[in-house]
């Protein structure tokens, strides 16, 4: 099982079951760019609450001009006027922002969809490449995410197995652009190592 898809499919689909609301349209479409912004309303103006990866997934409820809504409205979580759910630009509680009777839904830009689910640049992946097929951002960093699985086991410090369980590195919503991590030896937060993109370092 791949742990680390599971991980984050988890939490997507924590969103995707909010209370329900008038569904327009029902149609699977999928990420053709290495990310797309999930925003709280159909604007570049609007806040991020977080990133569809390359490849993932989601049923389209509505269109409107360019954009496309993949979420039912949910709890916004406002402190002081501003949602805790909001992680880059416009945080405020307002329907400008997407945000009414403190509940929103999310939207993506229409042209980082497509229909058809773009191909698995992981697919055939041999060696340490194999280990880290399932990586968040593979196609870019397929290179250094094979290069840290690598040293990582050599050192003892983590085994093939953890790398398969986990199906390589995930992008880090918390640590910030270019940092990706995997678990080694256990699920547990002291089993969490992080690997920096651009320096290619390695950490707890």
């Amino acid at each position: 099982m791949d742990i680390g898809k599971a991980i984050r499919n988890v939490v997507l689909f924590a969103v995707l079951v909010a209370p329900l609301t008038c569904v327009f349209a029902e149609n699977m479409q999928w990420v053709t760019t290495d990310r797309t912004e999930r925003r709280t309303c159909p604007s570049k103006e609007c806040g991020v609450a977080g990133h569809l990866m390359f490849r993932e997934g989601a049923e389209i409820l509505e269109i409107k001009n360019g954009w496309s809504r993949i979420t039912k409205s949910y709890s916004a979580s406002c402190e002081g006027g501003k949602s805790q759910y909001v992680k880059e630009g416009n945080s405020a509680c307002t329907s400008t922002n997407g945000i009414q009777s403190g509940k929103f839904a999310e939207w993506v830009q229409n042209k980082d969809l497509s229909p058809n689910r773009p191909a698995d640049p992981g697919e055939g992946a041999t060696g340490d490449y194999s280990l880290v097929s399932g990586s968040d951002d593979y196609r870019i960093y397929k290179d250094l995410f094979a290069r840290a699985a690598r040293q990582l086991i050599d050192d003892g410090r983590c085994t093939e197995a953890d790398f398969k369980e986990m199906g390589g590195w995930m992008a880090s919503t918390n640590a910030g652009a270019g940092m990706y991590f995997t678990y080694c030896g256990g699920l547990k937060v002291s089993n969490k190592i992080y690997l920096n993109a651009k320096s290619g370092s390695t950490s707890k």
